[in-house]
């Protein structure tokens, strides 16, 4: 019996600090299932398909205003926004709201991708913890999102109901590389949806 509980709790050991959960990596496509941190559970595509949101934004330079520190010039870039992508959905089974899940925020300028990141989780010792999905739920008005590692090279946040916001390059810097106008809800079709198994 000691040995058994032994075992038990190298096992547990183990799988606690070697587990995380697998994230979605920009540019590779979506897996059937993924790993959930520190569970024995996965989340699965379920074959089925829904309409669900992101979020888009028009991007404006922020230029220091050289009478006064405190201020910027706003200098439009044409055809230069920023998107919240979801790239799945989820169900969920108490209200049937399809919840928009899997983002990646794109930096693009007339259709071609300057930068792009996921906006939650950090690499630890090697590792990636952090959600498989990330978890704007799609009806909050106030968004932050940051780069996915611990460098978090880039940051940014803004408002739905005021439609603005800011871009940071680097979440070190205390002024703004980008003012962020117009930001809206696009509807996204057919996503795959995800379940907890």
């Amino acid at each position: 019996m000691k040995y058994i509980f032994t075992l038990l709790l190298l096992q547990f050991c183990f799988f606690s600090i070697n587990s995380h959960a697998e994230v979605a990596d920009i540019g590779v496509s979506l897996k059937k299932a993924y790993v959930v941190n520190n569970s024995f559970t996965s989340f699965y595509q379920t074959g089925k398909y829904a309409d669900s949101y992101s979020m888009i934004c028009e991007m404006a330079q922020a230029i220091p205003d050289p009478t006064n520190n405190d201020k910027y010039i706003s200098k439009p870039t044409l055809g230069l926004k920023l998107e919240l992508r979801a790239r799945a959905t989820y169900i969920e089974s108490i209200t049937g709201i399809v919840r928009p899940i899997g983002f990646v925020v794109a930096v693009e300028e007339s259709g071609e991708t300057l930068i792009s990141f996921t906006p939650l989780g950090k690499n630890v010792n090697g590792l990636w913890d952090g959600d498989v999905f990330n978890s704007w739920n799609g009806t909050s008005t106030k968004i932050n999102v940051y780069s996915g590692d611990q460098e978090k090279k880039a940051y940014a946040h803004f408002d739905l109901r005021d439609g603005t916001g800011l871009f940071y390059k680097t979440s070190s810097r205390t002024h703004p590389d980008y003012f962020l106008s117009k930001c809206e809800r696009i509807l996204k079709k057919n996503l795959p949806v995800y379940e907890w198994k």
